[in-house]
């Protein structure tokens, strides 16, 4: 049931073109992708394409980091399709490239295992037709580990610092860090006792430099973004595995389909299913089983009381979460045990039969693609609003509900038709500690006090302020307490003075004017014209990472109003210039190291190993040999 390698070069170019034609007329659309990864990798590639590095994010919750942002992956290979491509075609190849960097690095896992070419490209066609992998690609960043996780088995199995450390230094610039947790241990299971130490130090070394421009990019923002912050043990644990769930993965999606009406029933994937295989395929003596239980010991997450007492003890294990992800390294490991066991049983063809048509129809079922033209949104003038949800999920089909998405703008999907939202809970949490606390007050005052705080955030509201205004004075706050119960005060106005820190008590402006607010890419411009010292308020949002300059001067910078920036200009006229990101050169650097180490030490080396044969590699050892 193998195809032969003539059929198989005369199909390549087939998969290809319909790879590309997909791309064009169709869309990865489902969950994650609408609501937050498309919208920033469309805000992205303008800005690549422009020359600059994508640092901020003016649509997102009044503003955000962008480069930092783990869900953009603004430093991973691929951006370079953005530069010459129609944005939701680079979007989708994105997808295609990954389950080809999948197929071919399962296919030569298999191999190096000392399996046949034939029970080879079976195992690498299971992978890919897996439910979690069908389920990732509606995740830009989980998709990226189809390829990722048997490529770093593969390292292992080849005892490669190079393969092993592109893998996980690639994984850290997708950013997903409950799977690369989960891919960690289970290569330490795999490499225990078969590679050195100083080939271990080697790929950790090689990782880091991979990931340096997204480490030193998040390592500024760090501090300031909720993402950072210790989650509690509902939100890290809010997609565990049940055992129902367990049981699907051997039998069938037993609770249906993210995708069907009234789906959503707070699981990550869609589908988990590999099949009943997998069952006789676990009797055997082999490291992957043991990364099999131990993946499903932590994904059962809060129906594991081990894992729950532990995440409940130790608030540092809370910035990773959704202890489902781990099923991705495990279904890798579970697929190699039936490749194996398919290889040696004597009943394969009736296992094929019986393994294959129930996969074939979860992933008709459960892919997430869709036509383009609903999403294919006019441009609107770049507006800061308010968003409410308005549109309830699991009332229709998939399809049907995310084409009244794409027509209601959806926060964030609004951002392709270059809309901003302004107060509310960004969907990635990458907004600022001090935003949180404005979305968490917003929520619960009173309808006239929400309206202050959309005027202070420029949002589409009668009296909301410019984008750029001079605050006459300051009432000072000691803490974040005290700002937001000045700011909600009854005596508050917005346009006589703004709430700041002590550290600018008695400020008060100068006469003055703001003669020119414009955003010219990723900087923004005040020309200002100050008979004397003028605190100005910008409507982004506030970060230490902001820089301020007039000429060569750097000027001060302040919270306002909680979290809207505040720029102390002195006398005279003025173009003050705002950039974010006071690493950049790090950054840049690191961009640049990353590109020459993945280019000149790991791929040349990896297309020639995807294509070895298994007479032509290293065998494992005795033990994993015998359990192939």
């Amino acid at each position: 049931m193998s195809v032969p390698g003539k059929m198989r070069f005369a199909l390549t170019p087939v998969v290809v073109v319909a790879a590309l034609a997909t791309s064009y007329f169709g869309f990865f659309f489902f969950r994650d992708n609408l609501t937050t990864h498309y919208p920033l990798k469309v805000i992205s590639a303008e800005t690549f394409r422009s020359g600059e590095i994508p640092w901020w994010n003016f649509h997102d919750m009044g503003g955000q980091p962008l480069a930092g942002n783990p869900n953009a992956l603004t430093f991973y290979p691929d951006n370079v399709l953005y530069l010459f491509l129609p944005a939701h075609v680079a979007f989708n190849l994105h997808f295609f490239l990954h389950l080809a960097g999948g197929f071919l690095a399962m296919r030569a896992l298999c191999l190096i295992r000392g399996l046949a070419d034939r029970d080879a490209t079976i195992g690498a066609t299971l992978w890919l037709l897996s439910g979690v992998v069908i389920s990732s690609t509606a995740f830009y960043n989980l998709v990226t580990n189809v390829f990722l996780i048997p490529l770093a088995f593969l390292g292992v199995e080849k005892r490669s610092p190079r393969l092993l450390g592109c893998a996980f230094g690639l994984m850290i610039l997708g950013s997903e860090p409950m799977t690369m947790l989960g891919t960690a241990l289970a290569v330490a299971i795999v490499a225990a006792g078969r590679m050195r130490w100083t080939s271990i130090a080697a790929a950790i070394a090689l990782a880091a430099g991979v990931a340096a421009p997204q480490l030193a990019a998040y390592f500024e923002i760090a501090s300031e973004v909720e993402r950072s912050v210790p989650m509690s043990p509902s939100a890290v644990l809010a997609t565990s595995l049940t055992w129902k769930r367990v049981a699907e993965i051997f039998v069938w999606p037993l609770n249906g389909f993210l995708n069907d009406p009234g789906g959503l029933r707070g699981r990550l994937f869609s589908t988990i299913f590999v099949g009943t295989i997998a069952l006789p395929a676990m009797v055997t003596k082999s490291r992957y089983v043991t990364i099999v239980i131990m993946c499903l010991f932590f994904a059962l997450g809060s129906n594991n009381p081990i894992v729950d007492a532990l995440v409940g003890a130790v608030p540092a294990a809370r910035i990773v979460r959704f202890p489902e992800k781990l099923v991705l390294p495990m279904t890798a490991a579970l697929v190699i045990l039936i490749a194996g066991y398919l290889a040696r049983t004597r009943f394969r063809r009736a296992w094929l039969l019986i393994t294959l048509l129930p996969l074939l129809w979860a992933a008709v079922r459960a892919l997430p693609l869709d036509w383009f033209a609903p999403y294919r949104v006019p441009q609107r003038p770049p507006v800061r609003v308010h968003w409410e949800p308005a549109i309830f999920a699991g009332r229709t089909d998939a399809r049907s509900e995310y084409h009244q998405r794409a027509a209601a703008f959806d926060w964030m999907f609004g951002a392709v038709a270059n809309l901003r939202y302004g107060v509310g809970r960004s969907p990635d949490n990458m907004h600022s500690l001090l935003s949180r606390a404005v979305a968490e007050r917003f929520a619960a005052v009173t309808p006239d006090v929400k309206l202050r705080y959309l005027r202070v955030n420029s949002c589409n509201v009668e009296g909301a302020l410019p984008m750029a205004v001079i605050v006459p004075a300051v009432a000072p706050a000691r803490n974040i307490f005290e700002a937001v119960r000045t700011l909600e005060s009854p005596g508050f106005d917005d346009r006589r003075f703004a709430v700041g820190p002590v550290s600018i008590a008695g400020f008060r402006s100068a006469a003055g004017r703001i003669e020119r607010y414009a955003e010219d890419g990723q900087t923004v411009r005040v020309d200002v014209d100050a008979a004397g010292p003028l605190l100005v308020m910008v409507n982004q949002t506030f970060f230490e990472s902001w820089v301020a300059r007039s000429g060569d001067a750097e000027l001060e910078t302040v919270p306002l109003n909680v979290d809207r920036l505040g720029v102390i200009v002195p006398r005279g006229r003025h173009q003050v210039t705002l950039t974010f990101g006071r690493l950049r050169g790090v950054v840049i650097g690191g961009w640049i190291l990353s590109i020459l180490l993945l280019a000149g030490s790991a791929f040349p080396r990896l297309v020639e190993k995807l294509h070895r044969r298994a007479g032509k590699v290293e065998r494992s050892s005795d033990e994993d040999r015998a359990s192939a």
